[in-house]
């Protein structure tokens, strides 16, 4: 529930206000026959947020008990709190803190029904120790605005997070497209140049060692000395020219490159890319392997909540094999959607195999083969 920076702050800002609830009661204390059972109620209310955010921030490794259990027991809790001693309004706090987590997880129609109970406790707690109607009225007034409130900066917030993930994500593939554009276009380059020598240099080249071949054996001295180092000469260019064209044709790999440009400077997500590139990876093959991993790292930013995203490549006889991960939240069973799927058949066209695993708490990885 609370991943990233800003989430932090928001838990660490709920931690600041249930301390505060517990400091007042043990300075002004609550009801003397109900102070054993509302420490019990207040130490649960501790105890259900504690594990909430260490399940969340994945200290306690996978997550076992649902976010929406964790808010239900916080909020009983919460209310057996507030009902236990009434007169100390303070505690009212609590109602608060629980519509966080829940404006962060829940629909907001269930935020908004969980408001109206909670607001109607405070209310009813109010009258039941015969404050006056006003002070009943003003109490529930005050809360259920700070509910209010506290329900909108969270759904804010999250809304902010979501186009600020849809903007890296676009960020990403714009400069995968880019990536794709430029290498293509240098390998074209490099290919219409490698061509050019080759069938225009390399054949004149080819056809002036052949005439001073058959000059070399009909011309006369002093000139045959000449001829021959002509000869020698023209062979010598040829060489050099089928060097250049070898070369030129060798450079036409660029996988590695055209992935570093797509994961460098990722925002909010740090990005560990190794390549393995022992054979050249054709133009085909390398274009499926740059776009699973375009896919794959936009479905971390929109969806995984991850701060670190791991990408290895191996090239070889055998063919490209990609795996990606991330550290992200997981989920209990994984629902492709249409970038997922899209990448399978992606893959699949061109004869590889795709594998996914995810579980909460666990993140979410992905294996690719795509055959020689």
């Amino acid at each position: 529930m609370f991943t990233g920076a800003q989430d932090r702050a928001t838990a660490v800002t709920g931690y600041v206000a249930i301390a505060a609830v517990g400091v007042i009661a043990l300075v002004g204390g609550v009801s003397p026959g109900t102070t054993g059972w509302w420490w019990v109620a207040y130490g649960v209310f501790v105890l259900a947020f504690l594990l909430d955010d260490l399940a969340a921030s994945g200290r306690l490794g996978p997550r076992r008990l649902p976010a929406r259990s964790l808010l239900a027991v916080g909020v009983a809790s919460a209310l057996v709190t507030w009902w236990l001693a009434p007169q100390a309004s303070w505690s009212a706090i609590l109602f608060v803190v629980t519509v966080v987590p829940a404006a962060m997880t829940s629909p907001p129609s269930l935020t908004a029904a969980l408001i109206a109970v909670q607001t109607t406790a405070v209310v009813a707690g109010a009258a039941r120790v015969g404050a006056a109607p006003h002070e009943v009225v003003a109490l529930g007034a005050l809360y259920g605005a700070f509910q209010v409130f506290a329900a909108v900066v969270v759904v804010a917030g999250r809304r902010q997070g979501e186009q600020r993930a849809a903007l890296a994500a676009a960020h990403a593939q714009l400069r995968a497209a880019s990536a794709l554009l430029a290498a293509s276009s240098r390998d074209a380059e490099r290919l219409r140049i490698s061509r050019e020598l080759h069938d225009v240099v390399g054949h004149g080249l080819t056809a002036l060692a052949l005439e001073l071949e058959v000059a070399a054996h009909r011309a006369q001295p002093p000139a045959v000395e000449h001829v021959d180092r002509a000869r020698s000469i023209a062979k010598g260019l040829l060489g050099d020219v089928r060097s250049v064209v070898g070369d030129l044709r060798g450079e036409v790999r660029g996988l590695e490159g055209a992935l570093r440009e797509v994961v460098d400077r990722t925002p909010g997500l740090q990005v560990v890319l190794t390549v393995r590139e022992e054979v050249p990876v054709g133009p085909e093959r390398a274009l499926v392997v740059v776009r699973c991993a375009q896919e794959l790292l936009t479905n971390t930013l929109r969806h995984a909540g991850a701060h670190r995203f791991t990408l290895d490549v191996v090239a070889d006889d055998g063919g490209v094999r990609l795996r990606a991960s991330d550290d992200g939240a997981g989920a209990r069973r994984l629902q492709p959607g249409n970038g997922l799927t899209g990448l399978t058949e992606r893959v699949e066209d061109a004869g590889g195999t795709v594998r996914f695993a995810t579980a909460p708490g666990r993140g979410f990885t992905a294996e690719l083969e795509v055959p020689a």
